[in-house]
Formats: structure tokens, sequence, C-alpha cells
């Protein structure tokens, strides 16, 4: 019963210990993100090849490569922001109330599928506006995973990007569940070790000045691709 007790209180400790270095966040928000970093490592033997890419403060888009449904994981495991917000598609946002809460707290913005959603668009641009950061799944599903290819990605990172102006940072996950399977990503083990490859900000200043027509998109979505493209391979 002391010993119970006893490592109890060292755990308690430990948590509270953790959580001062965390002052910035709530407890919950503290809970998502931390809570992220232990389930990936223990569960996905997750590592990644620098630490917390992101600012500390101003927005960011990281763009991502799609290949299972816990690869938002993957990215707050490494995060030491008090929100890392996503572009979730409008079913998975509202599949239960707890995961809605989650992705309200962590400043997510839901989307409809099947094409443009300008709604979605504006809500993005007021989280980049202020200050916040917004990942992206270009890919838009796990379509590649199967054939262990890229899928055509869609124009929406890129319109963010020139109409907001923040740094983009590429990611490629790497290993991982690489499954369709949405239960079996979360709750079995990965087969293969998982790691979150970040590049350095794509340079986007020369598209800026341009006409935001649809041959630009085109060329900034192909050239955020071509960097995520290249993580792959490291």
């Amino acid at each position: 019963m002391i010993w119970s007790f006893t490592c109890l209180s060292l755990l308690l400790a430990a948590i509270w210990r953790a959580k001062q270095r965390f002052a910035h966040m709530t407890w919950w928000e503290f809970v998502i993100i931390r809570g992220s970093n232990i389930y990936a490592r223990v569960l996905h033997r997750w590592s990644t090849n620098r630490p917390d890419p992101f600012p500390m403060t101003g927005p960011a888009i990281v763009v991502c490569t799609h290949t299972c449904s816990a690869d938002p994981t993957f990215l707050l495991a490494v995060c030491r922001r008090k929100q890392l917000g996503f572009i979730v598609a409008y079913e998975f946002y509202n599949t239960h109330p707890i995961v809605t809460n989650v992705l309200d707290t962590m400043g997510c913005v839901h989307v409809q599928r099947g094409g443009n959603d300008p709604t979605a668009l504006r809500k993005a641009l007021r989280r980049l506006e202020a200050g916040a950061i917004m990942c992206l799944f270009p890919e838009g599903n796990l379509s590649g995973v199967i054939k262990n290819r890229m899928v055509h990605a869609k124009a929406g990172a890129a319109l963010l990007a020139l109409r907001s102006r923040a740094p983009v940072i590429p990611v490629a996950i790497h290993g991982g569940p690489r499954t369709h399977q949405l239960l079996f990503s979360w709750l079995v083990p990965s087969p293969r070790a998982t790691r979150a490859v970040f590049g350095p900000p794509i340079d986007l200043s020369a598209y800026y000045d341009k006409p935001r027509n649809r041959r630009t998109l085109e060329e900034v979505r192909d050239e955020i691709q071509r960097h995520v493209a290249a993580l792959r391979i490291k």
C-alpha cells in the first residue's frame, strides 16, 4: 500500500513538473500535446529529425504526407505551441463529442469534401492572421498508401500560402501503420518505427506578386509538393 502510494505520488509530481515547462498551456491542451508525444513514442516508436520545428510565435502552414488516420499525433508529438490546428473533413470532425472538443481545443477547421469550401478557407485564414499554425494533408486522403506513392495534391495549401504569406513547412512521415483502417492505425502498434522528417520553410516569395489565378496556384501547389516529396527519400 505504501509502495503504491509512493509510486503514485512520484508520478503525479513528475506530471506536475512537466506541466510547469508548458505553463502557457491549459491542462487540457497539455494533455493533448504531451499525450500525443507519449502515444506516438510508445505505440508507434515515433522519432523526428529535429526538435520542435515550428516557430514559437506567429503563423505557419504545415504540409504533410498522409499515411494513416493517426498522422496528426506524429506532428503534435513534437510541438511546444499551445495549439496546432488541422484542416479536418467534416464527417471526421463530428465523429464524437470528445473528438469535436479536442479538435476545437486545437483550433482545427472542418472542411466539406468534394469541392471548394470558402467558409473553411476564411476560417483557416483568420486562424493564420491570429498567429496560429495550420496543418494540411494536401493529398486529401490516403489513396497513395497502398502503392507507396504520393497522390496529386490539391491547391488548398497553395491558396492559403499566397493569401496569408505565412511560412510553409514541409513534412514527410516515414514508417508507421500506413493503412486505410482507422481503428487499426490508432490501436495497433506500428510494424515499422514512425519518423517525422521536417524540411526547412519553403520560399514562395517569388509568387506573392503574381496574379492569383489557376496557373499560379498550380505552380505553387507543385512547388510545395516537390519539397514534400523530396523528404520522402531521406
